[in-house]
Order: structure tokens, then sequence, then C-alpha cells
């Protein structure tokens, strides 16, 4: 198993960090340096791709090596794949030769080295990196290679610059990986890397071919728990799945410009906010975590409400009222501040700030650093059933929603109260429903689903008047026009209302999942 932690370089900073003395103080002799190409094969249906796993042979000299990765995956920003290797006599793989190498077994290598799969293997993209290496010995007795990597992958005419760290554990303690790279932070700004080149290589490959999608966001991987766990490991489980769709939707890596990739980097936030509320009785979140996650949150959600407003709550003005305002103008005008809260939500995340926050949070969860400081009656808390636990919080859960639903009026401060306590038990019902049979989750989640749901285009309303008043200060031009648009909207929240009303008692008349 290869682990590694993976962190983007500007190019302006290489040459401080190759005189940088953190590499002097640890490395064991001088960096080496590598010429390196390497081919990715798959069939034209991507067999390899959708069984995860990638394919490689690299030229390093006259020198051919071929690599299999498969399995693993990124947690917490550490990369861990299974990885197979042996030398081949040219720029061919010899798929035989890695059958031998690969323990026999596995579902997917079955698919992968079927004899249809092995005569459609063809090349499908490539990457030729400058690499140099440092074999480092740290203060802990870890040993850790030290990979700087710059080039490019590419696919015929198109490019993508390649400027990364690797830090690839030989022996030690992983916690490692992510001291050394915040001590390196302290004076080289980097960026968490998710993707790794393979990833990239494919994205190419899918634009050339016309079938990348039109947005590249990332929903939460289905989460199967288990009644066996306990609390802690359901903690790690829960926590890994919500941080792994954060990452994923990382709004600095890729197209900018992609606001769904956004929604979906809030709603992991947001899942992310449930899970650590629900555990904070048995687990509770470090101040200093907490307070960056406010910080971040606070940039995500506000570029979020001002794509909400530029797109579908104004949309939902007729276009027959344009006559009568200067709907375009209103229109043009939130667009360009979404845009600007979009650029300051994209600068956040690609700030060394966030880098550290996702270390720091990495480092917390692969150690369960908060064992550390708890006593015996706590630390047997961890050890509790989860079924026991998950039933404790949903009860839980569901008397605040009942309480708060039923004090629902015609103000949006009690609907935003109702809208917070079912987005709550929504989330925590989805991370624990493996628990639970379906044919009594599923009905409960979906009556809970559309009343949040219906809760929550209330809420865009209400945030959009905000936004628009203060909009109508920054353009006083414009005023007129945005107060209709701002009494048009009002309008339309009494029937909303009303499906709040119907959404409600529907869902009250389900039974929690069993």
């Amino acid at each position: 198993m290869e682990t590694e932690l993976k962190l983007l370089l500007a190019p302006a900073h290489v040459k401080a960090l190759i005189a940088h003395p953190l590499l002097a103080r640890h490395a064991s002799a001088a960096p080496r340096t590598k010429d390196q190409t390497g081919v990715y094969f798959d069939t034209p249906g991507n067999d390899l791709r959708r069984n995860d796993a990638g394919l490689r042979v690299r030229r390093t000299g006259r020198e051919y090596i071929q690599t299999l990765k498969a399995g693993g995956g990124v947690q917490g920003g550490l990369h861990q794949r299974n990885e197979w290797e042996s030398q081949v006599p040219g720029e061919l793989p010899d798929l035989a030769r890695l059958r031998e190498l690969v323990p026999a077994g596995a579902a997917w290598a079955e698919r992968i080295f079927a004899p249809k799969v092995a005569a459609q293997i063809r090349p499908v993209f490539a990457t030729r990196i400058k690499r140099m290496l440092w074999d480092l010995a740290l203060a802990d007795g870890s040993e850790v290679e030290f990979v700087l990597d710059r080039g490019v992958v590419e696919h015929g005419n198109l490019q993508d610059k390649v400027c990364e760290i690797e830090l690839e554990l030989k022996s030690g303690d992983p916690l490692a990986l992510f001291d050394f790279a915040l001590q390196l932070m302290q004076t080289i700004p980097l960026r968490i890397g998710i993707q790794s080149k393979a990833q990239r290589g494919y994205a190419l490959y899918h634009q050339a071919a016309g079938t990348a999608p039109a947005s590249s966001a990332v929903k939460a991987a289905p989460l199967a728990l288990s009644k066996k766990m306990n609390v802690e490991q359901a903690f790690i489980a829960i926590v890994g799945n919500c941080v792994a769709q954060v990452y994923a939707n990382d709004i600095a890596d890729g197209d900018a410009r992609d606001v769904e990739r956004l929604h979906q980097m809030r709603i992991g936030l947001r899942r992310l906010r449930s899970a650590f509320t629900l555990f904070r009785d048995v687990i509770a979140l470090p101040d200093e975590l907490a307070g960056e996650f406010e910080w971040l949150s606070g940039h995500i959600g506000a570029a979020r409400d001002w794509d909400v407003l530029a797109g579908a709550t104004l949309a939902a003005v007729p276009a027959g009222h344009a006559d009568a305002i200067g709907l375009d103008a209103v229109r043009s005008a939130a667009s360009e501040q979404a845009r600007a809260m979009h650029r300051a939500a994209v600068q956040a995340v690609a700030s060394p700030r966030y880098t550290a926050l996702a270390l720091r949070l990495s480092r917390w969860m692969l150690g369960a650093q908060w064992g550390g400081t708890m006593d015996a009656e706590q630390l047997a808390a961890l050890k509790r059933p989860l079924s026991r636990f998950a039933r404790d919080m949903l009860r839980h859960d569901e008397k605040r929603m009942k309480k708060r639903g039923g004090k629902m009026e015609d103000d949006p401060r009690t609907r935003h109260r109702a809208r917070i306590a079912a987005k709550k038990l929504r989330y925590d019902t989805e991370f624990f429903q493996a628990l639970y049979k379906e044919k009594q989750s599923k009905p409960f989640l979906k009556a809970l689903s559309q009343l949040q749901e219906q809760l929550g285009l209330a809420n865009d309303l209400a945030v959009a008047d905000g936004l628009l008043a203060g909009l109508q200060d920054e353009h006083p031009a414009l005023a007129a026009d945005i107060a209709y648009v701002r009494g048009y909207l009002a309008a339309g929240s009494a029937s909303d209302r009303e499906k709040i009303r119907r959404l409600w008692k529907k869902w009250k008349a389900q039974e929690l999942p069993r």
C-alpha cells in the first residue's frame, strides 16, 4: 500500500522550495533528478477507470516500469493506493506479468484482466515530468521520500501543467507527513492536492472526446455503517465521508466558475457541521478548528446565497414583468455581485489558510487525537454500541423538530429555526440510514426532505430580500426596480407557507426509523 500526501506548488516558489532549510536538515543526500515520461493505458470504454484502477508504463532513462494502481483512495488528503510494479522491455504493458503480482480473489482484478479487456488496451494520455527526489529522515524516525514534480499531463493538443509535491511514507508514522507539510507551509504557500495525474489525464481525455460532464461536482458517497460499530468508529466513518465530499469539490481546483461544485462543497460543509454537532458530547472538535470552519463556511455560504439569488430566485420573476421594471439590469447587478463573491470564495479555498485547516483536521482525525485528554468514563462512551447512540440522537432530533415545527408562524425567524432542525434531522438520519429497514427509513426521509426543501425555498426568499436590500443601497439608480422585485417575491411567499403546512402534517404522520 502506497501512502502519500500530495500538495500543489506555484512555479514561482520552486526555487525557494529546493533551497529550503527543512530539506537540507533532513535529507540524507543531495536530491536525485529524473526525466520521466509516462503513458497511461485503458480501453475505449474505460474499463480500468470504471474499476478504479490505473495502468501506466513509465520510462526513466532506458528503463521501462509498468505500474498498476487499484483500490484505496483519498482520506483527508492522504492518498493510499495498492500498487504493483514490474520492469517491461518497452513502451507497452505486460498484463500477464501484472496478473501474477496481484493477489488472487480480487473481483476488480478478474474484470480488468479479462481477455476481452486486455485485447482493447491502448494509450489514452501521457505525462512528461522532471522529477527531483530527496530521501528524508524525520525527527521522529520516519523515513519519507520527498518528490517535486514539474511538467505536463497531455492528451493530443490538450495539456494540464503539473507543479506538485509528493511526500511518500517509506516507514514510520503517517502523522509525520502532516507535521512536515505544516512546517514547510510556514514559509512556502502550498495547496492540498486531491487530483492525481491520472485524474487530470482522464479529464483531458473526456474533454477531447466531448464526453466531459457539464459540471465536475461530486455528491456525497454512499455511507454504509454497521450495527457492530461503536460510537468512535461511526464518528470516523461519518466525518471522513463528509470531509471527502468537501475536498472532492475544491472550487479552486478545476473550473472556478462551476457553481454546482460550490453548492456541493457547501453541502459537504453543512453535513460536516451536523456530524460534529451529532457527536459533540463524546468527541469535541478543537476550538481552533471549529473557528476555521466558521471562516470557510462564511465564504462558501455567502457565494452560494448570491448564486441562488442571481440564478433561480430572479429567474422566477416572470419575463412579462421586464417591461414594467428594469429586470435585466437587476439581474445583471446581482450576477456581478455573485461573481465577485464566488471569486472571494475561490481565493479562500486556494489560500494556505484552507490548506492548513485541511492538514490539521486530517492529522487530528488520523491520529484520533481526541482520546489523549479523555478520562476513563469518556473513553468508555466512545465504545458504546452505535445502534443505541443512533437511536438516542435521532429521538432528540425528532423531539426538537416537532417542538420548532409546532411553533412555526408566518415569519422568517420561526421558519428558519424549523428549517435548521429539519436539516439536522435529515442529515443525521441519512448518516444512520444503513442501520434501519429501508421500508421505514425511505418514507420518513422522503417526507422530511420535501419539508426541508420547501422550508429552504422560503429561506432563500428571506435571504434574497436581505441581499436585494443591500443591492438597493449600492445601486441607487435601480432602487425602484429592486423594490418592485422585492415586493413580487414577498407576495409569492404566501402560497409557499401553505405548502409548508401541508408537508409538515405529512411528515408528522411518519414514524422514526427503527
